[in-house]
């Protein structure tokens, strides 16, 4: 969202799925506030090898049939966002290929992409892959994974929570829930964590005996030094600040339940490094109470 000006339209991709629809309704409703068009989105498979025995029309219908039932998903979504919106410019796109490889080929140009959540557990995606993962960590523009009840289908007067550690991709998340705070003018939480392992270096003994006090007051100043630039970019947003000594995920998930998306970086672990050294985005993915925001270097 920050290099809207060579970034154009919301990309939904649909899949079938009832969280697809509500990812759509909610990539229309953003669309509505950004003046976007929404690209309702179908990925064609390729089709099943017909050399062996096969007819030539036994190929042409089911290339008809995975048309016209992509369609009916397309127009299955488009329906429902009707429902909520009448003013949204809505344009249908078939593509062929690989979901994955498709949508991470249209974020090269898109602003946002919208997903249903993650069809898979969390250890699933470890050990079978998950498309919704493999986008998020190849896409080169913000992706939004669809999480929560129905009713975080569309924007509402709920915070925009962002998580915040210092790097340079938190700079990027914080960039864009700033904007989006302000386009749908609500209040924005940013969350800091810290604990006492890092800050030690290791667990160790001197931890029953550390004041705790300058510890937490240089977290406050890290958190003050990382939105300063954007409150004044961005002084209608009324931010809330939260510094927590607890684990990134845990606080995150905890806001989740009060807010209506949740912004954060990532580094594009595959699930199964994600497994080893951990991470936020893709715990939030799989748990979170909110739609989520994971942004990423393109």
């Amino acid at each position: 969202m920050t290099s809207a000006s060579v970034r154009h339209g919301i990309v939904a991709g649909i899949d079938g799925s009832p969280g697809a629809v509500n990812a759509a309704r909610w990539a229309a409703s953003a669309a509505r506030k950004f003046d976007e068009p929404l690209r309702l989105t179908h990925v064609l498979p390729g089709q099943p090898d017909f050399s062996e025995g096969g007819a030539v029309t036994d190929e042409e219908m089911f290339d008809r049939h995975i048309r016209i039932e992509g369609a009916k998903f397309v127009e299955e979504a488009e329906n429902a966002i009707r429902d909520d919106h009448t003013d949204v410019t809505i344009e249908r796109a078939f593509v062929a290929g690989t979901p994955a490889t498709a949508l991470v080929e249209l974020s090269k140009t898109a602003r946002i992409l919208s997903l249903g959540q993650a069809g898979t557990t969390e250890m699933q995606s470890v050990f079978l892959g998950s498309d919704t993962i493999r986008v998020v960590n190849r896409a080169h523009c913000p992706v939004t994974v669809f999480r929560g009840s129905s009713d975080h289908a569309t924007t509402d007067t709920r915070p925009i929570v962002v998580g915040i550690d210092g790097s340079k991709l938190s700079e990027l998340a914080t960039g864009h829930a700033f904007e989006f705070a302000a386009f749908l003018g609500v209040p924005l939480v940013a969350v800091h964590t810290w604990n006492e392992h890092a800050s030690l270096g290791g667990y160790s003994e001197a931890r029953r005996f550390t004041d705790w006090g300058p510890y937490e007051e240089h977290e406050n100043a890290l958190l003050s030094e990382c939105l300063a630039g954007w409150t004044e970019k961005y002084p209608e947003v009324e931010v809330t600040r939260s510094v927590q000594r607890s684990g990134p995920m845990k606080a995150l998930l905890e806001h989740s339940a009060e807010a209506q998306l949740v912004v954060v970086g990532s580094h594009g672990r595959s699930p199964f490094m994600a497994s080893i050294v951990g991470s936020t985005s893709q715990s939030l993915i799989h748990h979170a109470q909110c739609p989520v925001m994971v942004c990423r270097e393109g």
